[in-house]
């Protein structure tokens, strides 16, 4: 394939020609990089820190994962519900209703009980470099924690914190230091003797032989922070139901010791249950004596008031008399109606007396769970009820308490708070309630009794008082009845009582681990890893300051991009291949399109060719660019401005002196001034000697009568000026053509200095055509709209191989 470009006699436009004003055909602002694009084209060019981040990601899980232990998972279930053994018989109240089972499996008092117990409040001992032990004694020192235990006669005494035991070389003497807190003295001995009593330890161990000269690392929890240990890996589901299943799960390093774990603390949750069973049957038996003791009062009361009430009476005419005239509409059903209303209303009052009255000795301190259990409003009402009930629990709870306890416990403590805020907050609250209740069915019976006690008027009032007095024994009677059989239930159910709760399933240890966590962070530490890349990668890109993208340089700097010139393979020391020497020649034929409708009808095309920075390529540029006019047949004139650092002259093979300065001070006359380079169409202006007062000879009556007389000769004039931060000459030069070309390399030119140098050309008469953004690479894909489809260069036909012509194909 042939990479150049022969002129096409007779071809040559007339004169390029204007499509309106100062807008010029081809000169689109390109295609708008998306976002997502973007971010690719910023993670390709930060690749390789990406990957080296993500292999760190990867080595820093790997190393992660050697800290980190299997996990074996152990499962169990209990049933709770009533026990088969139970069934025909009686029985107490559920300890625990629904979900408060859960609550109590997760309270402290099961899991304390059993983390003392399996000393799981040992972290140790310690090995340098290894990962942190598991609670409980473990490792290949173990054994020296044997019937290690708490002293825990004296509040206070036992003191947790990190422990550092030394063995002496000839393995008689110990040392035990508190390491928490180095100021409390250290505890030395025999070897033989009790290690730590000082710190509230139960510790005499059997020191062998290869512990001689030994030193060991511990720390030592409170028994509370290992039930909280046990908390953080147990998981205790419920299923709904009559007969709920819990289920559990618990999680440890060592599957013997998960299992192990897991059953003692059923254990304890069965024993707990079915003691908390005994205790409600004891508490109900005795809260039935009394209760039965204040019924049988109140029956006997009852009784005798009846009794009285005939004695006093039993002269008085009976209500068998005759009835009075206008009373038989209203007897007997009547009368048994109006009755039975002005007891019920003397029940509702005397049941709201009673409970007023009981809450008013409550606030003396004086006891009113009797008293409150046997009136039946409370009783109609469950949530009053409830409160009652779990008051009476609560004190029962204390006496317990303060058998076992002194006062200064903090149990028994809670335990009065919890009996203060049931009586005087709870329980007020709740019968002000019943309170509100009673007096509102007071006043509905009141209203409908005064309408009946106009029929009843005649009707003696002795059979009222003996009706009601009888009602009240009979009432009283059914209190001491109803008692009566609860007492006889609850003797039958505490002879034979059984928990509530029983061991369905126990836990079997594992063979294998439910948890392994090593590929989990070996992969979470790879994606950290590549995260991080990837953040720096787009983090790098938003505040990188060069030209990476199109719309930097059509939104960004408001500038049309007119061509994208590739990357040459031979400006870099390499030999372009024939592809990529089309790819250069079919950019600049673009900028030569774009360029030709840039100027007035008539003219030629009068062009200044700058760049924002030293280093972007506009003299490979200017004369690539000169070179395609003049291949298309353009008579072309290539001019060095650059009188600073100007290099045209070695692209053309010619001397720099004399040049464009020599001329312009008078040194030469304008026919030594231009030199013909290889293609007859273009002719070379080099910059000349170098001088101090450049720029004022550039921007002289000279230099711009040079290029009025040069419009008539050529049809199109580069200027190649210095980069516009180098100096004046730019501006001046643009001013002269009136029209100026930006060249960006990308990658290369900061964005900021582009910015800051357009600003003052903005001031200035001069008219930025567009930019050509130079050297892009053919892997940069954010470009790839400008660039050509391969196979497609043009060439000779004499330059095909035969070959080619055999394909049978055309496109």
């Amino acid at each position: 394939m042939s990479t150049n470009l022969a002129p096409l006699p007779g071809n040559l436009p007339a004169a390029p020609g204007l499509v309106g004003g100062n807008t010029f055909a081809g000169a689109s602002g390109g295609p708008r990089v998306s976002p997502l694009f973007r971010y690719l084209a910023a993670v390709r060019r930060f690749k390789w820190l990406v990957l080296l981040l993500t292999l760190v990601g990867m080595g820093g899980g790997f190393l992660a994962s050697r800290f980190i232990r299997a996990s074996y998972a152990v499962d169990a279930s209990i049933l709770i519900g009533d026990h088969p053994s139970n069934a025909g018989a009686v029985s107490a109240n559920p300890v625990f209703q629904a979900m408060q089972w859960r609550e109590n499996f997760n309270s402290y008092r099961i899991l304390q009980p059993v983390a003392q117990a399996k000393r799981l409040y040992i972290i140790g001992p310690k090995n340098v470099g290894a990962p942190p032990p598991p609670a409980g004694p473990s490792g290949p020192d173990k054994d020296l924690f044997n019937g290690f235990a708490i002293d825990d006669s004296t509040p206070g005494k036992y003191v947790p914190g990190s422990y550092q035991l030394q063995i002496s070389k000839d393995g008689q003497r110990w040392e035990l230091q508190n390491e928490t807190n180095p100021a409390k003295p250290k505890e030395s001995g025999a070897v033989g003797d009790s290690i730590g009593r000082k710190f509230g330890f139960q510790w005499q161990p059997t020191i062998e032989k290869r512990w001689y000269g030994s030193t060991f690392n511990f720390d030592m929890q409170t028994t509370r922070e290992a039930a909280d240990e046990i908390r953080k890996k147990l998981v205790v589901g419920m299923t709904p139901g009559a007969a709920r299943f819990m289920k559990l799960s618990f999680s440890a390093e060592d599957p013997n010791a998960a299992a192990d774990i897991l059953n003692s603390l059923m254990k304890r949750f069965v024993d707990d249950a079915s003691s908390q069973k005994r205790k409600n049957l004891t508490y109900e038996a005795t809260t039935l004596d009394s209760q039965m003791t204040t019924a049988t009062i109140a029956l006997r009361a009852a009784e005798s008031a009846l009794q009285n009430y005939r004695i006093k009476t039993v002269t008085k005419p009976r209500d068998n008399l005759p009835v009075a005239p206008g009373l038989a509409q209203t007897s007997p059903q009547g009368f048994d109606n109006y009755l039975k209303q002005r007891n019920d209303v003397t029940e509702l009052r005397r049941q709201r007396e009673d409970l007023a009255s009981v809450m008013q000795k409550a606030k003396g301190g004086t006891p009113i769970v009797d008293l409150l259990m046997i009136n039946p409003a409370v009783n109609a009402s469950s949530d009053l009820k409830s409160v009652v009930i779990e008051l009476q629990k609560a004190q029962a709870d204390l006496r317990e308490l303060e058998k076992t306890r002194t006062d200064s416990n903090t149990d028994v403590i809670n335990q009065n708070k919890r009996i203060v805020q049931l009586r005087d907050t709870m329980l007020p609250r709740y019968a002000n309630v019943v309170l509100r209740r009673l007096d509102a069915d007071i006043a509905r019976m009141d209203s409908s009794i005064s309408g009946s006690a106009r029929e009843l008027e005649g009707i003696p009032e002795m059979s009222i008082t003996e009706e009601r007095l009888t009602r009240e024994k009979d009432e009283a009677a059914k209190v001491v009845e109803m008692l009566q059989n609860r007492v006889t239930q609850n003797k039958l159910g505490e002879a034979g009582a059984i928990a509530d709760v029983e061991i369905y399933d126990k836990a079997d240890a594992p063979l294998n681990p439910t948890k392994n966590r090593k590929a989990v962070l070996i992969g979470l530490g790879t994606m950290a890893g590549l995260g991080l890349g990837l953040a720096l990668a787009l983090l790098f890109d938003l505040t990188d300051k060069r030209v990476r993208y199109a719309d930097q340089i059509t939104g960004g700097l408001g500038l049309t991009i007119l061509g994208v010139i590739p990357e040459i393979s031979r400006a870099k020391g390499a030999t372009p291949t024939a592809e990529e020497a089309a790819q250069v020649i079919e950019a600049f034929r673009t900028v030569r399109l774009n360029l030709s409708h840039t100027v007035e009808a008539g003219g030629p095309i009068l062009l200044t060719i700058s760049s924002p920075s030293p280093g972007d390529g506009k003299s490979l540029v200017s004369s690539n660019l000169a070179l395609s006019f003049a291949e298309a047949g353009y008579r072309t004139l290539l001019i060095d401005g650059d009188t600073r650092r100007g290099e045209l002259h070695r692209t053309f093979g010619a001397e720099r002196r004399p040049g464009l300065l020599d001329y312009l001070t008078g040194e030469i006359p304008l026919a030594d001034l231009r030199r013909p380079t290889t293609h007859p169409q273009l002719t070379l202006i080099t910059g000349g000697s170098r001088k101090r007062n450049a720029p004022e000879l550039l921007g002289g009556a000279v230099m711009r009568d040079l290029l009025t007389s040069m419009r008539s000769q050529y049809d199109v004039i580069l200027v190649d000026s210095p980069p516009l931060g180098a100096g004046i000459d730019p501006f001046v030069l643009g001013t002269l053509t009136g029209n100026l070309l930006l060249v960006m390399r990308a990658g290369a030119t900061e964005r900021d200095l582009a910015e800051a140098k357009l600003q003052i050309v903005d001031q200035l008469p001069i008219r930025m055509v567009g930019a050509v953004l130079n050297d892009v690479r053919a892997t940069m894909n954010e470009y790839k709209y400008y660039s050509y489809s391969y196979g497609y260069g043009a060439t000779d036909e004499e330059d095909e191989k035969p070959a080619a012509l055999g394909r049978g194909k055309t496109e």
